[in-house]
């Protein structure tokens, strides 16, 4: 099926739209649920929390980071080799080009993208300032297209519910949490205080679900059953389950369909790959049309499917959708969580 570029009018919830040609349709607008919006700072404190926590991510998505840094592959596996801090050198050169944000929105116009949900870090910059605070006044003025979703770690339960209290009255309008990275079971009741602070907000929550990398932590941690076990205990909190707890992906459906807080958003995953035999993903598709409609946010990642928003958007598109449902994935849903997140006074 060949599928235009260009968004159709309209919220997203609004179906494809026949052109001139009836074998082509109009690809609705695309909101990016899971988004990384850094200057190189930014980037760098990235790739070290990755580095220090899971150094097994800057081998495996070796190319991937290559790609997307635009930088050499045999490069940076040599200095990888050697010494972490030399690899990031790699892909952050010093004549990169500074982040430009104008350029950026400038770009997603381009590829049909209305709003993204950016998500942000604790982690320190060299002037002091986390990355959450970086990106929130960096995106003061565009908060309607980029929601700042700040990031928090469960390491230290105080340390995190100061973080989602100062994020909140900066602006965030959602959080994201990466158990593997910070070690800890999210479902711990130690971290109660930081679910109830969330969900009286109507903060919604990403949490990275599903398979990671990390050999030093288990791959438990943010399964299905963590997903389970918090909207079981905290019924208002809204949760996205990052990259739909693949390869559980039949699991968290049923986790979603039992509670009406959950989402499922499928970053780090081609829908190009989802209809092949073994690909985990024959659930969310045989219940597209039903439980699934309405819970199945559209993500990237930003690095690791590097290239256009818009081909990713145009190969879910693609799939053997009716129209109303690649609308609701692409963007529908993800606007009706904003609307249901704003619908409830933040104090």
């Amino acid at each position: 099926m060949n599928v235009s570029s260009v968004p159709a009018p309209g919220n997203g919830t609004a179906v494809a739209t026949a052109v001139a040609d009836p074998g082509v349709r109009i690809r609705p607008p695309v909101v990016d649920a899971c988004s990384l919006v850094y200057d190189d700072a930014g980037w760098r404190a990235y790739l070290n929390r990755l580095g220090e926590n899971a150094p097994e991510y800057l081998d495996v998505f070796s190319a991937s980071f290559c790609r997307y840094f635009g930088a050499s592959h045999t490069a940076y596996r040599d200095a990888l080799a050697a010494r972490r801090q030399d690899a990031i050198d790699v892909l952050l050169a010093p004549d990169r080009p500074p982040f430009d944000l104008a350029g950026h929105l400038a770009d997603r116009e381009r590829q049909g993208v209305t709003g993204e949900f950016a998500m942000g870090s604790a982690e320190r910059l060299p002037d002091g300032r986390t990355v959450n605070e970086w990106l929130l006044e960096t995106v003061r003025d565009v908060r309607d297209r980029i929601h700042v979703w700040a990031g928090i770690s469960l390491r230290d339960p105080a340390a995190a519910l100061r973080e989602l209290e100062r994020s909140l009255a900066a602006g965030a309008t959602g959080l994201c949490v990466i158990p593997f990275l910070d070690g800890t079971d999210p479902a711990d009741p130690r971290f109660a205080p930081v679910w109830d602070a969330a969900a009286a907000a109507r903060l919604p929550v990403w949490l990275h679900t599903g398979h990671h990398f990390a050999r030093s932590h288990p791959s438990g941690l943010g399964s299905w059953r963590t997903v389970e076990a918090l909207a079981g205990r905290h019924r208002e909190l809204l949760l996205v389950a990052g990259h739909a707890g693949w390869p559980d992906v039949q699991e968290m459906l049923l986790t979603a369909a039992r509670h009406p807080g959950v989402f499922l958003e499928f970053s780090s995953h081609r829908p190009r790959h989802m209809t092949k035999p073994g690909s985990g993903w024959e659930p969310l598709l045989h219940h597209a049309r039903g439980m699934a409609r309405d819970r199945v946010l559209f993500g990237t990642s930003t690095w690791v499917n590097p290239g256009p928003t818009g081909p990713l958007a145009d190969e879910l598109a693609a799939l053997p959708l009716p129209a109303d449902v690649v609308a609701a994935w692409l963007s529908g849903n993800a606007e009706a969580l904003v609307a249901r997140a704003a619908g409830t006074h933040r104090g």
